[in-house]
């Protein structure tokens, strides 16, 4: 495992919706330490004040030109094009979308081997698992919101997804 961008989003993700009041999370050189707390963390660092020039004509100085503002934050990284693609070519033009909780790995069956939990076609009723969605071995199970006919698997087994991505699509008529 590595400490990476969606790594990092799972793990703040499972923090929110947990009742912890601080997390630690170590993987190789990488740290990241998250806490409900104000002022829990490490200080920030703080630029030493150096002295005002004297100014040769006897006069105060000038006042300091304002502090340069903070940097802007990075923009959001962009989503893969492959898994945009995906996303946009196979999103049916009818039916409820069943969208991903998390970020994590897609997974259609309770465990390997086994079959799936719903298959294209089958009827299920409203609170139904349909998935699951893995994120750092925790199993997010993926619940049908409407009763109906799935009419689409979105997403490979064992995919990537995102948070918001359409995993399935049900169509509530059916």
């Amino acid at each position: 495992m590595e400490m990476n961008h969606q790594a990092v989003k799972a793990l703040l993700d499972a923090f929110d919706r947990s009742d912890w009041q601080e997390m630690t999370v170590t993987v190789g050189t990488d740290r990241l330490h998250v806490s409900r707390q104000a002022g829990s963390g490490a200080p920030e660092p703080v630029a030493p004040l150096e002295p005002a020039p004297a100014a040769a004509d006897g006069k105060p100085p000038a006042a300091p030109a304002a502090a340069p503002s903070a940097p802007a934050a990075p923009p959001a990284p962009a989503e893969s094009e492959p898994a945009a693609r995906a996303a946009t070519d196979s999103k049916p033009a009818d039916g409820t979308l069943v969208t991903s909780p998390s970020v994590g790995l897609f997974w259609r069956a309770p465990s390997p081997g086994a079959p799936p939990f719903v298959e294209e076609g089958a009827h299920v009723a409203a609170g139904d698992t349909i998935a699951i969605v893995e994120v750092m071995k925790l199993m997010n199970h993926v619940v049908a919101p409407v009763a109906g006919v799935l009419t689409s698997v979105l997403v490979e087994n064992g995919a990537t997804v995102e948070f918001g991505q359409p995993l399935v699509s049900i169509d509530p008529e059916g």
